[in-house]
């Protein structure tokens, strides 16, 4: 049996809409796991090491499955390429997780459903907003109660593109989640909140127009971008070239621009920005993946 996943990066915490709002972008890691006399993974394009077992993330996800089927692993070999950086708040860790749990049920003849798998993959994570896009693609609000994940999907508007500046250097997200206040008043939970349901309102009618004012996040950018040497003049330079909203890609250091256009000019001002910091960075022009994670199964 040979079993290959293709999964899609996404940004997650999109403004206002921490640890709940995410969306699937166009880069990808896939993985195939085949039949073997052995058990092995390997490790080709997109990874600078090879990663301990204990701390691959797709070995991760598919045991867990096979274990809630009451299976042990097979003899397999594993083969991983990904243009998904790692660190960078792009979703490498929810994308090798979904690989995982996808890969194990095809295994499995598709024992569990996609509600199941997904909310194993969460679990396994800690929050959704990563997993559920790279799950199912897509603009995605979730959420997760009692174990399980419940999402809503919107397919974003077609003309939207994303703009991502990715510092060369890595912020942990235990490190990016360690510096969050613990606090905060009841006046800024009430203006986080109005924001959130506002950019959710925006992205589901197609109507882009004010995502600068929904996306300004009172809680995490205060309190992260001192650990991104480069923010102000990347998010800056960004809006100043045309952008709709810049933020914070998930926990950091990526930084991610929306624009429908101008977009090699913005992506020219937001590299220039880290440029400015003495940071070397990549800029790449995105486009939102709807279809999610896709499984081809040959027997």
């Amino acid at each position: 049996m040979k079993v290959t996943v293709k999964v899609p990066a996404s940004t997650a915490n999109i403004g206002s809409g921490i640890d709940c709002l995410g969306v699937g972008l166009s880069k990808y890691l896939t993985v195939v796991m085949e039949d073997n006399d052995k058990f092995e993974i390997i490790f080709k394009q997109g990874f600078n090491r090879d990663i301990l077992l204990d701390e691959n993330l797709f070995y991760t996800g598919a045991k867990r499955i096979f274990a809630k089927a009451g299976r042990g692993f097979p003899l397999v070999k594993i083969t991983m390429v990904t243009d998904i950086p790692g660190s960078r708040g792009l979703g490498s860790s929810a994308s090798a997780i979904v690989a995982g749990v996808y890969a194990a049920n095809a295994y499995l003849n598709d024992l569990f459903t996609e509600a199941e798998l997904i909310s194993e993959a969460s679990l396994i994570e800690g929050h959704p907003d990563n997993v559920v896009p790279c799950a199912v693609g897509g603009f995605t609000i979730s959420m997760m109660d009692n174990d399980v994940t419940h999402y809503h999907k919107i397919v974003p508007n077609r003309d939207l593109r994303f703009i991502t500046a990715i510092p060369d250097y890595e912020l942990p997200t235990k490190l990016a989640r360690s510096v969050i206040p613990k606090e905060f008043s009841r006046t800024t939970l009430v203006t986080q909140l109005q924001r959130a349901c506002f950019l959710v309102g925006a992205l589901a009618s197609g109507d882009i127009r004010q995502l600068e004012i929904a996306t300004q996040d009172l809680i995490f950018t205060p309190a992260r971008k001192d650990l991104i040497p480069g923010f102000d003049a990347v998010t800056s330079n960004a809006m100043a070239a045309g952008a709709i909203c810049s933020m914070i890609s998930g926990a950091g250091p990526t930084l991610i621009a929306f624009a429908t256009h101008n977009l090699d000019c913005i992506a020219a001002a937001m590299r220039q920005g880290f440029t400015d910091a003495q940071i070397n960075s990549t800029v790449e022009i995105l486009r939102a993946d709807t279809k999610g994670a896709v499984v081809i199964t040959e027997i």
